[in-house]
């Protein structure tokens, strides 16, 4: 009986994603059709991409199946559709977060392979925008100060008033913007 009991639990796979090793997820995406599935994906970008997969398929043609399918492997993607921004009807962008992953001239043509799998027929793609975020510690010290010297001779001034108000402020942002703009045709 403690046998079968185990046997069973072998059998379902979908709930013991996080445990099967690299080799049956491989197999796995190959079978349920996991169409944006890249065999280089670290184990856990793989395990996501699986368990999205039956949403995507489901969803397919729509803002969430394209968010979906790339925010696996670039976490933070957002879309962008026309309206949200002002644009021509039926046109989008994507905005991608580049920071954790980096980008590469393979991984630009698999996003726009993706992109035009999972978008529905009738919208045009505008513009994919890579965001690379980078955090720092900045450390600001200011030091100001007042005074006033008065000197006192021996005819004494009556009324002497000394006021002032200082206010100070500051900002500051650096921000870098690359584009790369689809060859659509």
């Amino acid at each position: 009986m403690q046998i079968t009991a185990n046997q069973i639990k072998k059998n379902i796979i979908y709930a013991r994603i996080d445990e099967l090793d690299e080799e049956i997820l491989d197999i796995l995406a190959y079978d349920l059709h996991v169409d944006w599935y890249d065999y280089t994906y670290p184990i856990e970008v793989k395990r996501a991409t699986i368990k999205d997969s039956v949403k995507v398929h489901r969803k397919l043609g729509t803002k969430y199946a394209v968010e979906t399918a790339l925010g696996n492997v670039f976490p933070g993607t957002k879309v962008s559709e026309w309206f949200q921004y002002g644009g021509d009807p039926y046109m989008f962008k994507v905005n991608i977060g580049i920071t954790e992953t980096g980008v590469t001239v393979e991984k630009q043509a698999a996003v726009l392979e993706r992109v035009r799998f999972y978008k529905n027929l009738r919208s045009h793609l505008e513009a994919i925008s890579y965001k690379v975020e980078k955090k720092a510690v900045v450390n600001v010290a200011a030091v100001h100060s007042i005074g006033t010297r008065l000197a006192i001779c021996p005819y004494l001034a009556r009324g002497i008033e000394s006021g002032g108000g200082v206010t100070y402020g500051g900002f500051t942002k650096c921000a870098s913007t690359v584009e790369v703009y689809p060859n659509i045709g």
